[in-house]
């Protein structure tokens, strides 16, 4: 798709009020009415880049896209027409009082923001923002399914010939329109400081977020008939929080109450089959799913500082808790040919108490010497009562039994223990040791506890005036107790198989940055890291992972506004998991020659470098920046020989590459008018062997309905013209 479009700008009449200007909380002195009217001196050495605090901009965006336009505008809106954007304004009384702050951009756009401040010192805080975030999926997506509030539906001729075996699949290309997937989300936020008496506050803030629109969805009723539908979603979610805070000039103590409120609109999802028109014992002529539910979360915390003897401080908080979800429970099956099953209770009376504590120590009893203690501990106690469940009803196309008995109530506490002392004779060089004790108990999972022991050291110099430095490294063994291999075998899952976010790991890591500076001119830094874990005792699952990074930069800067620097990255990570195919048959399940692994890599480089040129005559500037990015991922498979498993065929690599040249020049035509140009060329390169056009080349798949969501490469091409005002 291409796009082109040539938008008149409007330059609007331009007023220039006499102010007296503030930035920030800043607090000027006192104008006579000629140094309020008149234009800073200073100004014409400013740079026309650096913001001020009265400013707009008002101009023209052309954007062309060869490619996927969506892709290119996934969390943007870069449309042609009349730009205005770029607003600041502040304002702030002559004595200091109050002052007050405003922002807009891209307004109109749907990615367009707002946000405000008000200040009075020491009294009175006041914020608001308003923000919405698109998400711009695709532009050529196609469906057969239509209707809303979560109910999709299909046309019941065709749904009738398919079923009678007079039409196949490909009956719905001429019944599915072209439409763009598009979703949103709008965040807004208050916050407010009060100070009634000097050593308290009064805080409080409240967020809304609406999110609404459409997004990929995948609804099938197994793999012999897999659907994707556009999924309606609209929700809304508000956050309110209030508290106090009371200081003196040793102690701090504070109170807070925050609740949280989700409510989704359409939190169940019901479609047509595809294949069916009406329910079959193996053929459903609908499915139907739940979402996400509606719930609400209320929390009380509690948190305070205290300064004890020997330049110490003691810091804590601690908060409780209790989040609720009692919507209907969804029947087992739409299935009319199928048994209904009854529910074991209306509603799913659903109730978590959570507690949170954090207590930290930090002391310098000698000059040399520092000590830092942490503990902190995290429970989340499932109080939904028992659920006994004993048939079932999978894709809405079986009955059965289920083997578990009904769902599991899941769990956890977590208690971290950190340590770190730190000597500092060598100054500016510090050398630190520490401990961590990571302390994990799970409810309904194959460990019932683990536990991790971390030991770390580290060198650092800090203060010196060319160079600047930080290293570590720290080794971690992770070990979990009371294995129940039931919970695996229970659900005819391999009892040798771990889970890698619980399962037994040693750890390895180290990291390094550098930091140099020569002369006043030149920066330069160097970073690396290296990570290895080990999962040695488990034989299925993630058996190891690895990642490797690092960066190199440098930057150059002269007093006459010139500056230039650039940046590389390199980042690496894979990881081997081992895996096990075959039926439930003792023979099949216990041999070993039906293992398997799948080995993955990916990299990623990444290059970036910009350039400030100094000022061109009295009135031209131009900056531009260039960033390469490229990323690679493969998948290699592996069966052992003499295996009766077919050899695979292995997938092509995945990559992508994503360029970006930013110039941007601006031009002074007088102290308050400045004329202003900016472009940007993206191009995108890639492939992805799911969500290719080559594999995904039409809404009909074999045993499937798609939308034909694809990833598609574009280059783009966006250019903004205008005018910056400033008073």
């Amino acid at each position: 798709m291409r796009r082109f479009a040539i938008t008149t700008i409007a330059l609007l009449g331009l007023a220039a009020p006499g102010a007296a200007l503030a930035q920030g909380a800043a607090q000027p002195p006192a104008q006579t009415p000629a140094q309020a009217a008149a234009p800073a001196a200073a100004d014409a050495s400013r740079s026309l880049f650096e913001p001020t605090a009265r400013e707009f901009l008002i101009g023209g965006r052309f954007t062309s896209v060869d490619g996927d336009p969506a892709r290119y505008q996934r969390y943007q809106d870069q449309r042609d027409g009349l730009l205005f954007s770029n607003f600041r304004y502040s304002f702030a009384k002559p004595d200091g009082t109050w002052d007050f702050n405003a922002r807009a951009e891209n307004v109109g756009y749907r990615d367009q923001e707002f946000m405000g401040t008000y200040g009075r010192v020491g009294k009175l805080s006041l914020s608001g923002s308003w923000q919405q975030i698109p998400q711009f999926y695709s532009v050529d997506t196609m469906t057969p399914y239509t209707g809303t509030g979560g109910t999709l539906v299909l046309d019941d001729a065709t749904q009738r010939a398919i079923q009678n075996g007079q039409a196949n699949l490909n009956a719905y290309v001429p019944l599915a329109p072209q439409f763009e997937l598009r979703e949103r989300r709008d965040i807004g936020r208050f916050d407010m400081v009060a100070t009634p008496k000097p050593n308290l506050d009064v805080k409080a803030s409240f967020t809304t977020q609406k999110h609404s629109g459409e997004l990929p969805w995948g609804a099938g009723f197994g793999f012999s008939n897999d659907v994707e539908v556009a999924l309606p979603y609209d929700s809304r979610a508000n956050d309110f929080t209030i508290g106090t805070e009371w200081t003196n000039t040793r102690n701090m103590l504070g109170v807070a109450y925050s609740g949280s409120w989700f409510d989704n609109l359409a939190p169940t999802l019901i479609w047509d089959s595809p294949l069916d028109l009406n329910d079959g014992v193996d053929n459903p002529g609908r499915g139907r799913m739940s979402l996400w539910p509606s719930n609400s979360a209320q929390t009380i915390s509690f948190s305070g500082y205290t300064k004890l003897a020997r330049r110490t401080q003691l810091t804590g908080s601690f908060s409780y808790g209790l989040w609720s979800n009692d919507e209907p429970l969804e029947p087992f099956t739409i299935n009319a040919a199928l048994p209904q099953f009854a529910l074991p209770r209306a509603t799913t009376e659903g109730e978590a108490h959570v507690f949170s504590t954090n207590l930290n120590l930090n002391s310098r009893p000698s000059t040399d010497w520092r000590f830092s203690a942490r503990v902190r501990n995290y429970t989340y106690n499932n109080l939904m009562p028992a659920t006994s469940i004993t048939d079932m009803v999978s894709y809405d196309s079986s009955a059965s039994t289920t083997p578990t008995g009904g769902p599991d109530l899941y769990a956890h506490s977590r208690t971290t223990f950190d340590g770190d002392a730190t000597w500092t004779r060598l100054m500016p060089f510090a050398l630190t040791v520490g401990y961590s004790h990571n302390g994990n108990g799970y409810d309904a999972r194959i460990f019932e506890s683990s536990g991790e022991n971390v030991f770390r050291v580290s060198a650092d110099a800090v203060g010196t005036s060319w160079l600047t430095f930080r290293t570590q490294y720290e080794v971690g063994d992770r070990s979990g107790s009371d294995l129940d291999e039931t919970r695996l075998t229970e659900i005819g899952e391999q009892p040798k198989m771990r889970h890698y976010d619980v399962a037994d790991r040693t750890r390895n890591r180290f990291t390094a940055q550098f930091d140099i500076v020569p002369s006043d001119a030149w920066t330069f830094s160097v970073a690396t890291g290296v990570l290895k874990d080990d999962f040695s005792n488990s034989f299925y699952g993630l058996q190891d992972s690895t990642g490797r990074t690092f960066s190199l930069a440098a930057d150059f800067q002269r007093p006459n506004g010139f500056g230039a620097g650039g940046s590389y990255n390199y980042e690496r990570y894979a990881g081997l998991q081992r895996s096990h195919e075959g039926d439930s048959s003792t023979a099949q399940f216990n041999d070993p020659l039906r293992d398997w692994t799948a080995d993955s890599t990916e990299t990623v480089n990444y290059f970036s470098i910009y350039a400030s040129p100094p000022r061109i005559g009295a009135n031209t500037e131009i900056r531009f920046s260039y960033d390469f990015s490229y990323a690679e991922g493969s998948y290699l498979y592996a069966v052992p020989a003499g295996s009766p498993i077919p050899p695979p065929n292995q997938l092509p690599d995945v990559f992508n590459k994503l360029q970006q040249l930013h110039i941007d020049g601006r031009y002074r035509l007088s102290d308050r008018l400045a004329a202003s140009f900016s472009y940007l060329y993206e191009p995108l390169d890639i492939y992805d062997f799911a969500f290719d056009p080559s594999v995904v080349n039409g809404i009909v798949q074999p045993s499937s309905l798609v939308m034909g969501y694809v990833y598609r490469p574009y280059t783009a091409h966006s250019a903004v013209f205008g005018i910056l005002y400033r008073w």
